[in-house]
């Protein structure tokens, strides 16, 4: 698992959780709408006018919510919105989500952006109002590429919706804790994931790999949760157990992210400048010198 490497190779902050598969072509959602600069969405569906809008009536009607992400100078949304919006299918789709449009530029888009991995326009966003990721594709080809990975992950999701709904979390084996937990995670749910990762690192019989696993994922998700504190003694935790090289360098890695969280980044140096004394044959070691000559340069500032 290369999960905390990820993560920890980043100089301000955690990383946007890692996304589910995505088509080819390409626990909260941001809290601030801010107004539209494009127009809501064609075909016969009530678009909603803004973020806020379009969560508050999907928790109310029971809905997922569905973001289109476009730019005033995107051609590709302009054909997206003319072979796909008129089509009844995509009504179909849409009975079951309040849409609303959403400037990728915006500060909201790219606050959306940041947390879901966004990169271009035209996107196309699903989630639950507790913002968990149901559906994202980038880029936009033809109608039957879109219905058909749409169609297909939102099965996807409610299976797995309907299974974690009836778990009894305290009783789940550690390999089942660990599995639902991590994709809860990486569909950007860390409420829910962390649960069940902690059972999965101190379930009866789980493995070392297993334990190890649901610790580096927990810190993540600790962190992304605004518990620095509590995601220090997790990865310390797992500093102090583990024996593989690799899993131990990407808990250094994590470890020196955290202080960046706290906007210490004299601390965050020092491990870091640490890690490259140690490490000096990581295969991390480039993106780290990377790192340490920006934080050196915002350190030195006044």
């Amino acid at each position: 698992m290369v999960f905390l490497a990820t993560v920890a190779l980043r100089s301000q902050g955690p990383l946007p959780p890692s996304k589910p598969p995505q088509p080819t072509a390409g626990e909260d959602t941001p809290s601030q709408s801010a107004p539209m600069s494009v127009a809501p969405g064609p075909g016969n569906t009530d678009w909603a006018t803004s973020t806020d809008e379009a969560r508050l009536r999907a928790a109310r009607e029971g809905k997922f919510v569905f973001f289109e992400f476009t730019t005033n100078d995107c051609g590709n949304c302009k054909r997206m919105d003319a072979l796909l919006y008129p089509a009844r299918d995509l009504e179909a789709l849409l009975t079951s989500m309040v849409p609303v449009k959403v400037d990728l530029e915006s500060p909201v888009g790219k606050e959306f952006a940041s947390r879901y991995g966004i990169e271009r326009a035209p996107s196309i966003l699903v989630v639950t109002t507790e913002g968990r990721l149901v559906f994202l594709m980038e880029g936009f080809y033809n109608q039957g590429d879109f219905f058909r990975h749409a169609n297909s992950a939102l099965e996807v999701y409610r299976r797995f919706a309907q299974e974690i709904e009836s778990d009894d979390v305290a009783k789940l084996s550690a390999k089942r804790a660990l599995e639902t937990g991590r994709e809860l995670y990486e569909r950007s749910d860390p409420v829910t994931a962390l649960p069940r990762l902690r059972r999965a690192a101190s379930a009866a019989g789980a493995t070392v790999e297993q334990r190890e696993d649901a610790l580096e994922v927990s810190a993540a998700a600790e962190l992304d949760l605004g518990q620095p504190t509590a995601s220090r003694k997790t990865i310390e935790q797992l500093l102090a157990a583990t024996k593989d090289r690799g899993r131990r360098e990407r808990a250094e890695l994590f470890r020196a992210q955290i202080p960046l969280a706290e906007n210490r980044p004299a601390e965050a140096l020092a491990l870091f400048r640490r890690f490259q004394k140690e490490h000096p044959t990581s295969p991390h070691i480039s993106r780290v010198n990377q790192l340490v000559q920006r934080l050196e340069e915002r350190v030195s500032k006044p």
